[in-house]
C-alpha cells in the first residue's frame, strides 16, 4: 500500500475491470493482474497549403482513442490461467466494456468526445493483442483497444 505526502496523484491501475472476453465474467478478477494502462487521441489530420507552400488549413477528422492494456494472467490452477491465456486473445472486432472502480476516473468508461452517445461509454472494440514469453519472465498479454467518434458501438444490428 501506498502513502503519499504532499499532492494528491493517481497512483496505480487497481480497480479496473473488463467484461466481454468469454462472456459477462470480469477478467480483472479471475484472468490476470493489470499492469499497465496507457490511452491516447488520435486523429486524421488533412494539410492544406498556401500559394507560398505553408500549411494554412488543419483538418481534422475520424477522431478515436486507443488504449493499450498489458496484463498477467493468474488464476488459482495452472490448467485455468492456461486456458484464461486463450480467452484474453479474443476475435479483433470482439466488444470489451471497461469499467474503472473509482467513478471520479472515467478515461476508459467516461463519456467523451469519441464515443458517440453516452450508452457507448466504456466499450472498445478490440483490435489487437500479443502474448509474450519468457525464460525469465511471467507471462504477458498486450492488447490494443480504440473507439472511434462515429462509430456507435452500443448498436446491436441485426
Amino acid at each position: 500500500m501506498a502513502t503519499f505526502n504532499g499532492k494528491y496523484v493517481v497512483w496505480g491501475v487497481n480497480g479496473i475491470t473488463a467484461t466481454g472476453f468469454d462472456g459477462t465474467e470480469p477478467w480483472a478478477a479471475t484472468k490476470g493482474e493489470v499492469q499497465s494502462v496507457s490511452v491516447s487521441n488520435n486523429s486524421d489530420v488533412a494539410e492544406v497549403k498556401n500559394g507560398n507552400g505553408e500549411v494554412s488549413l488543419l483538418v481534422f477528422s475520424n477522431q478515436n482513442r486507443e488504449t493499450s492494456i498489458e496484463v498477467v494472467p493468474s488464476s488459482t490452477t495452472l490448467a485455468t490461467v492456461q486456458g484464461d491465456i486463450e480467452k484474453l486473445l479474443p476475435p479483433s472486432g470482439t466488444l470489451i466494456t471497461l469499467v474503472e472502480s473509482d467513478a471520479d476516473l472515467t478515461t476508459l468508461d467516461g463519456d467523451t468526445d469519441t464515443v458517440k452517445e453516452s450508452g457507448g461509454a466504456g466499450v472498445w472494440s478490440y483490435m489487437s493483442g500479443e502474448l509474450s514469453r519468457s525464460n525469465d519472465a511471467e507471462t504477458r498479454i498486450s492488447m490494443v483497444l480504440k473507439q472511434y467518434a462515429g462509430c456507435d458501438l452500443d448498436a446491436t444490428l441485426t
